[in-house]
């Protein structure tokens, strides 16, 4: 059955009590009947009622007016409001009661209550105020905190209001015995790596709901509680219980899928994440696509109680065929990985990766085929703030990678390479966001570019680079005109999301940089573009039109597509 909608016009408020009160008003739908529009107007009277006392409007009048329905069926009623009188705060008795008051530095992090004396009576303000400085003093452990005395007096003839709000902190408590119920396989050092308390820390339900969320996350675990047993506190500590059962240690997954850089594509994963039940992983993964065939596999194995923190071995086979370049490579790699902050408790994760690294190439760039040999260490340093990962809207996320090789160590070339990537993003309001990225790279080579395989070059194009243009289809060219990669690379890209709703955006950008090999022969390429969001459970599905605006080719437009966040 077709849906109509009904909306509510606000006259004669000023316009922040407008504002307020249509959010109050939202739009509603209904069946386009006439009796059913009339029973929506009568209880959006009672709405509006309701509204205007909540914001200290007692007395006010309305006239309410149905505009005529539009040719689609949608109606509006208009409300012209007189709102008469205010009733105001004559006296406030706010009281922060407790223990917390020998904690002056905690007790001046409860916000200070917004209302005072003369002011109109807001009820928003005070309920918010109320539940946010209550849920403050349970995190920080006072979670017998309660109000001792929450009313307020008004007297509607005489236009006034008492506000009486007593909150008592009650006693601090900190966490007591940690007890961990299920999950027998796996250590017990390992699960508690999760975790964002330990025995003696203030206790605070906030980090009980985290390390819930860091087991889930963990891939490992299903029937997860993680509870705090309140009502029977030992010495002024709460014992918490952690309950899980172990999934199934070993997955095995298919699927296919669609990247614009790499078309078509069947992925097939194996993961164990319990080897020799000392919650070691070996992920295992193969892939068949348009342009790329690999197998690889990454065995991890964690290292001390800082969840993030491991020893890392992982080798691979790629056969890869693009626009302007092919290769065979056999990568291996070793090393360590640090986590710099505990990346259980905050939303910041933070780590420095040393590996040493081995890479035999054979590979063709426009026409050329050269084969090649690599030892090189390698560090990278990363951080990435995103509050929800799922939905990386409000954060930043930074990559940085130094690396070298000498022919002392039995490489093909000397060479020093010098990789950083990084982007923020940022909601301006709940309905737009801004954002940008960059890409710089430098690269100092003692011989021929040859020698190095396309990997270690940098190219431009594709659609974390310059979506106008084909993947790493740009650089600088040889003799003949053809693409060869540079020793430099600077790329950098702005955009701005409307959202549509709260996980659909429509999406407008503008890309500019390239590869090159001196900042004289910087031939530089912009691209501009539009393209839609669909935040889902999985992640980001990013489909995006972009159009090259210097020296465009066929197509004129480029479709890219890509599933997650590309970090």
């Amino acid at each position: 059955m077709a849906k109509n909608q009904i909306s509510f016009q606000i006259d004669g408020t000023p316009s922040e009590l407008r504002l307020k009160l249509q959010n109050a008003m939202p739009s509603l739908t209904y069946d386009g009947k006439e009796s059913r529009l009339h029973e929506l107007i009568l209880s959006s009277n009672l709405r509006l009622r309701d509204a205007l006392q909540a914001y200290g409007y007692y007395h006010a009048t309305w006239h309410t007016k149905p505009l005529p329905p539009n040719k689609n069926g949608d109606a509006v009623v208009q409300y012209d409001i007189t709102l008469g009188a205010a009733t105001r705060v004559r006296h406030r008795d706010v009281r922060i009661l407790g223990p917390i008051t020998e904690d002056p530095q905690l007790r001046r992090r409860i916000k200070p209550f917004p209302l005072v004396d003369g002011n109109i009576l807001n009820q928003v303000d005070y309920e918010t105020w109320k539940d946010q400085s209550l849920s403050f003093l349970e995190s920080k452990g006072y979670v017998k905190a309660q109000y001792q005395r929450h009313e307020i007096l008004i007297d509607k003839k005489q236009n006034w209001a008492e506000i009486y709000l007593w909150l008592n902190s009650g006693e601090r408590v900190r966490v007591g015995t940690i007890n961990i119920v299920g999950a027998d396989r796996y250590p017990r050092w390992f699960i508690e790596r999760y975790f964002t308390f330990k025995p003696g820390d203030w206790y605070s339900p906030r980090a009980l709901s985290q390390t819930q969320s860091n087991l889930h996350d963990a891939n490992r675990f299903q029937n997860i509680q993680v509870l705090g047993d309140t009502a029977h506190l030992n010495d002024d500590s709460v014992p918490v219980q952690v309950k899980l059962d172990s999934l199934p240690e070993q997955h095995l997954k298919v699927g296919v899928g669609y990247s614009t850089n790499i078309g078509l594509n069947g992925i097939l994963y194996y993961d164990d994440y319990n080897m020799f039940r000392r919650a070691q992983h070996l992920h295992v993964a193969v892939q068949a696509a348009q342009n790329t065939r690999n197998i690889g596999a990454t065995y991890t194995w964690p290292v001390g109680s800082t969840l993030g923190s491991e020893y890392i071995a992982s080798t691979s086979f790629q056969n890869e065929t693009y626009q302007v370049w092919s290769a065979n490579e056999l990568h291996a790699a070793i090393g360590r990985r640090w986590a710099l902050a505990d990346n259980a408790r905050k939303n910041v994760n933070a780590t420095i990766q040393t590996t040493f690294n081995l890479e035999q190439a054979n590979y063709t760039v426009s026409g050329i085929s050269d084969s090649s040999f690599y030892l090189y260490p390698s560090i990278t340093y990363s951080v990435q703030n995103y509050r929800n990962i799922l939905r990386p809207v409000s954060g930043f996320y930074v990559r940085a990678t130094a690396e070298g090789a000498s022919k002392v160590w039995g490489s093909t070339s000397n060479y020093v390479r010098l990789r950083v990537r990084g982007g923020w993003d940022q909601m301006i309001n709940r309905n737009w966001g801004v954002g940008g990225r960059v890409s710089l790279g430098a690269l100092w080579l003692h011989g021929n570019i040859r020698f190095l395989p396309p990997d270690l070059r940098f190219f431009a194009g594709g659609q974390n680079s310059l979506p106008g243009y084909a993947f790493e289809s740009q650089g600088p060219r040889d003799a003949q005109g053809g693409v060869i990669g540079g020793t430099l690379l600077a790329v950098s890209g702005v955009h701005i999301n409307r959202f549509i709703t709260r996980d659909w955006a429509i999406d407008a950008f503008y890309d500019i940089g390239n590869a090159f090999d001196s900042f004289s022969t910087f031939h530089v390429l912009q691209d501009v573009g539009i393209g839609a969001r669909w935040y889902s459970p999985v992640g980001p599905i990013i489909l995006d039109l972009a159009h090259p605006l210097i020296a465009p080719r066929a197509p004129a437009v480029r479709v890219a597509l890509s599933v997650g966040f590309n970090f």
